[in-house]
């Protein structure tokens, strides 16, 4: 139920197909000890914020419970990648292993909006089958948070009377927005951020970046393994350095033509939307942060909470706006600095 593009066209290993998890030890030697010991449940919701590695976890607790003679380890679910089972699973044909996905529209070319109620009469219906070696029935669904109503009533039933060897993962990054019903008759994990150290490590090695990049990577990535490696794929290190500079030059009324024309190349096609979102996360945790009497990082530190307040108010109309209206961007860069400034002067140095 995935699109026509092959995983290739991301540049890096989608989940069911990476062997490796970024963080996260601690959940998953506790959820190897249950399989152990034969206390694993039938339902589990795996939440956490997008690229924290939901899907990784849950295609490797997959794996192991298909063929847990394949497990290297006691403590974790590390598989050989040449195992039979790391193979299907990562080729996605694995007669055992069901993904319930949003269903992709040829004719819009898009993703449709939410995970269906004939997706998930599917998946109970697999459910209800005999496994291929007589072992488990695994379903994932990805994401949770997007089955509509019908679909998340219809997976009631398979929690409510699960058959027999059979394992629901729900990756959620909002459980909040299931059923009560879906949450109360589930065990749910909830996915911490990991460490700066784990991700700057995890994209040296995934995405061949220096000490220098990667650590400027992870300082924005939140913890979250998978945002990392995207950030690391799109130019990330160059799009946080020209943010940064942006936020700096702006508050202060500097020229931030480099920047504007660094955004506006050929190149800055790439770094535009993160160049975004870096600037939009940096004035609403500073406004939060002065609102809590709790430290502000450079270069907003001193801003008042009135200016910083402003400040996003201007940031969010302007790039909505600007968006909207296929305006210039480098008109809307140099506007966004302009109103900015005006937002901020009565807090510069």
């Amino acid at each position: 139920m995935s699109d026509p593009k092959t995983d290739e066209d991301d540049g890096f290993l989608p989940p069911q197909r990476r062997a490796d998890l970024a963080g996260h030890g601690d959940v998953e030697q506790r959820l190897r000890q249950m399989l152990t010991e034969g206390a694993l449940s039938h339902g589990w919701i795996i939440a956490g914020s997008k690229g924290a590695g939901k899907a990784t976890l849950a295609y490797r607790v997959a794996r192991g419970l298909l063929d847990p003679s394949a497990l290297k380890t006691p403590d974790s679910f590390d598989i050989d990648e040449e195992a039979r089972v790391f193979r299907l699973v990562a080729g996605e044909a694995h007669p055992d292993l069901f993904v319930a996905q949003r269903a992709w529209d040829e004719k819009k070319s898009r993703y449709q909006t939410e995970i269906s109620v004939e997706i998930i009469r599917n998946l109970t219906q697999f459910l209800n089958k005999t496994a291929s070696d007589g072992g488990y029935r695994i379903a994932i669904i990805d994401i949770a948070d997007d089955m509509n109503r019908n679909a998340a009533n219809a997976l009631l039933k398979a929690l409510e009377e699960p058959p027999e060897k059979t394992l629901l993962l729900l990756l959620a990054e909002a459980p909040g927005r299931l059923i009560a019903t879906i949450r109360s008759r589930c065990r749910r994990i909830d996915l911490r951020p990991a460490s700066d150290e784990e991700v700057i490590a995890f994209v040296k090695r995934e995405a061949g970046l220096g000490d220098k990049d990667a650590s400027l990577i992870a300082a924005h990535a939140g913890g979250r393994p998978g945002h990392a490696l995207l950030l690391a794929e799109s130019d990330g290190a160059e799009a946080i350095t020209l943010a940064n500079a942006f936020l700096a030059g702006a508050r202060k009324g500097e020229d931030i033509s480099r920047v504007a024309s660094a955004l506006t190349s050929k190149a800055g096609e790439a770094r535009w939307a993160i160049f975004k979102e870096i600037i939009t996360r940096a004035i609403s945790d500073a406004a939060r942060n002065a609102a809590a009497g709790e430290a502000v990082a450079k270069p907003l530190n001193g801003a008042s909470v009135q200016g910083l307040i402003e400040a996003h108010a201007v940031l969010d109309g302007l790039l909505g706006r600007g968006e909207a209206l296929n305006l210039d961007r480098g008109q809307l860069i140099r506007a966004v600095a302009y109103d900015l400034h005006a937002a901020l002067a009565a807090d510069a140095a």
